[in-house]
């Protein structure tokens, strides 16, 4: 993506007038170059909203499937391993075998977050290649100029990727972490690193890294057992043991702090989080911790005898939601914990984006589509062509 620089337009639009007046009666002057309009991306077509899709497979193909959530239309692209886990970064698909293979689809729709502004794109879809690692894979994290892939040998590999959005899978460097903890979370253009002091041991601390895994000095901040990570508007968050640190860029520094749990150990699973907001939650059978990365704020809230499989914030400052394993899903009041509307769907897993959230039926071959700003009604059930055992949901 290239960003015009506005003091270079002003230069050129200068430069353009006092060209023009010096070639008055001339003919034999060559046209000034064209600047590159803003948010141009080469081989994409710039739309005017969101491309959402949920891409999803039955577990085991070889066949990922696209889901035009606009017009309910489905793109397929061809894999060469049989996925048995997939996650996103907003753009591209990470299918891995369940072992050390791992593919690396272009999704072809994606949004770009200037802040105050978005852009949105659309491409073609493909895969872009596969790579194999030398132990089974654990953690995939993308952001911005890298992806990270953690493996249970303690190791970390770093592609770059915006070699991904040129179809090409390029390795930067393998770091070891020097634990059993294999996570970097790519941020602010460095990577936020677990790292231990013992190969048998989790790891301790984050400690900010460039791309060839060299320490810069930007931060170190303990970190006992790192696990889930989530990137906001208002900065990077890592789950620790007993805490959560906040990373945040104030200016060109980045800082740290840390948010001692309100209750035990903070769940292993992943963050459910709607896109260019600041809150994220994670639940474990007990309950949800909901953080604020904006505000550096950690909420506890009990499930009520509930054993919840997954959870996920709208964002608003005042519900979360919830799946439990019966297949219900729960609005929660933040404040007070009360459960202000619920729904059964017979699914295992949530994701949403700024206006629904999404919740898979394998059996029936059914996404539904809720409105969880309204009660959690059904918005729409949308027919698949095959099982959608994985799913994530990309463009968003």
């Amino acid at each position: 993506m290239i960003v015009t620089n506005v003091r270079g337009l002003a230069a050129a639009a200068a430069l353009g007038v006092t060209l023009a007046v010096s070639a008055c009666g001339s003919s034999g002057d060559p046209p000034a170059a064209e600047e590159t309009p803003h948010g141009y991306v080469a081989g994409a077509e710039e739309v005017a909203e969101a491309q959402s899709a949920i891409a999803y497979l039955a577990r085991g193909a070889r066949r990922l499937h696209l889901l035009d959530l606009a017009t309910g239309s489905e793109r397929e692209v061809g894999l060469s391993l049989g996925a048995e886990r997939i996650t996103e970064d907003g753009r591209f698909v990470y299918a891995d075998d369940g072992n050390r293979e791992l593919e690396v689809v272009d999704a072809g729709v994606w949004t770009v977050d200037h802040t105050d502004h978005v852009h949105y794109y659309r491409a073609p879809a493909r895969s872009v290649g596969t790579l194999t690692l030398d132990a089974p894979i654990t953690t995939v994290a993308g952001f911005e100029a890298h992806t990270t892939i953690g493996t249970a040998d303690g190791m970390v590999t770093v592609l770059d990727r915006r070699e991904l959005e040129a179809g090409k899978v390029a390795t930067l460097a393998t770091i070891d972490s020097r634990s059993t903890t294999a996570l970097a979370v790519p941020y602010a253009d460095q990577l936020l690193v677990a790292v231990g002091d013992d190969p048998g041991r989790p790891a301790n601390r984050i400690v900010a890294m460039n791309e060839r895994g060299e320490p810069t000095g930007a931060l170190e901040a303990p970190c006992a057992a790192p696990r889930g990570w989530a990137v906001l508007r208002g900065g990077a968050v890592i789950a620790c043991e007993n805490s959560l640190v906040r990373v945040k860029l104030d200016g060109e520094k980045l800082t740290a702090k840390t948010l001692p749990s309100p209750r035990g150990p903070v769940p292993t699973g992943t963050f459910g989080y709607r896109p260019r907001s600041n809150e994220a939650a994670v639940a474990d059978r007990a309950g949800i911790w909901s953080v604020n990365a904006a505000k550096a704020t950690l909420r506890y809230l009990p499930a009520g005898g509930r054993q919840l499989v997954a959870a996920a914030s709208p964002a608003d400052g005042s519900t979360v939601l919830a799946l439990d394993r019966s297949g219900t899903l729960i609005s929660y009041d933040l404040g007070t914990g009360k459960v202000l509307a619920q729904t059964s769907v017979p699914a295992a897993n949530l994701t949403l984006d700024v206006d629904r959230a999404y919740l898979a039926e394998p059996a029936a071959r059914l996404i539904h589509e809720i409105d969880y700003r309204d009660g959690l009604r059904t918005a729409r059930k949308l027919r698949v062509t095959e099982r959608p055992d994985l799913v994530v949901e990309v463009g968003r």
